[in-house]
């Protein structure tokens, strides 16, 4: 008898939390939305802050689709939570290793696609989906050991959330003011590097004035209110955890933010974005982006580059090229394969 899609239960695992943001967790939606629609049975572990579940039980609410979430302290949690669950496959994204995680799922017959997953030890995931690799193998110039998974890598693979497509659609027909007037800053929902702070400070150097909309999440535990009173050359409208953050963006001159999910939205959008990266990974995967023309490094800029209209007009079409839009479908065809495998 030929399984229905529904039979096939996908979890979602993901950590969340001040220190490492919220990019995992709102990635993990977007794909379990995608297979919700396709008529999966989807679940969800995290691991980390409640705050940070409570916020995506919202944006499910909101996007009227159903992932339940179960938050586990650490992995022995998780583990004991798979055990009772039994899925029949694990899309993992998480920030550290997940060895455990992993072995627990080869003994238990679970099939397990990682994203952002750069180890070599094994046991290895079934498949491996990598923006850009950060493996210690690959970076120190030799090839990395996967031996039997599956490795896929590439901006192409770039998980973009539904709301940014008709900011896009609205870029491509807009020509670049003048000058940069209004501007975006955007660290995600937690800019544990205290980011906001510093690309205020690069504000308040320039000349002129701007329209600031500075984006904060549920996370977002930084003092950043007490210190803005200092900028006197912005009007700034502080946003907390907005369901609105595409218009936000489609408004946009220019765009602060790091080098991860928020950039890559800003890329597949167009707006001409200045990166102040939050960790080495990030910056890594920036400067790969920043060489194709799709985003400038902060070390890069100054307002001479920033004004020109025609530099901006550049790097906004050069960026358009690179993120497509498509990346969370091309994984939900992975995730669909591999479990048809099954």
């Amino acid at each position: 008898m030929t399984k229905k899609n529904s039979d096939y239960k996908v979890t979602f695992i993901n950590q969340a939390s001040s220190f490492i943001g919220m990019g995992h967790i709102l990635r993990s939606q977007v794909l379990a939305r995608i297979m919700y629609g396709r008529g999966y049975t989807i679940s969800g572990i995290t691991i980390g802050d409640k705050e940070a579940v409570s916020y995506t039980n919202d944006r499910v609410k909101y996007e009227n689709f159903k992932w339940p979430i179960q938050i586990a302290e650490d992995q022995n949690a998780c583990v004991e939570i798979l055990m009772r669950s039994a899925p029949s496959m694990v899309v993992l994204d998480c920030s550290f290793s997940s060895q455990q995680i992993i072995l627990s799922c080869k003994s238990f017959g679970i099939s397990v696609l990682a994203l952002d997953y750069f180890s070599s030890l094994q046991p290895l995931p079934d498949l491996i989906i990598n923006l850009i690799d950060h493996n210690s193998d690959t970076l120190s110039g030799y090839p990395p050991l996967r031996k039997g998974s599956i490795y896929y890598e590439g901006p192409q693979y770039a998980i973009i959330r539904e709301e940014f497509n008709s900011a896009r659609d609205y870029r491509i027909s807009k020509i670049e003011p003048v000058l940069p007037k209004r501007i975006v800053i955007a660290f995600g929902g937690a800019d544990p590097s205290g980011n906001s702070k510093r690309a205020f400070e690069i504000l308040a150097k320039w000349p002129g004035e701007f329209l600031v909309d500075l984006i904060i999440g549920p996370l977002f535990t930084f003092d950043i209110e007490s210190k803005l009173c200092a900028i006197q050359n912005c009007k700034i409208f502080i946003h907390k955890s907005p369901t609105y953050i595409g218009k936000l963006f489609e408004l946009a001159d220019l765009l602060f933010c790091g080098g991860g999910g928020t950039l890559l939205e800003a890329i597949y959008i167009g707006i001409p974005t200045i990166v102040i990266a939050q960790n080495e990974n990030e910056y890594r995967h920036a400067n790969s982006l920043a060489k194709q023309q799709a985003c400038w490094m902060l070390e890069n800029i100054n307002w001479e580059i920033i004004s020109s209209m025609e530099n901006r007009n550049e790097l906004s079409n050069y960026s358009r090229d690179c993120v497509d839009g498509l990346g969370a479908n091309r994984i939900c065809e992975i995730i669909e394969q591999q479990l048809k495998k099954s």
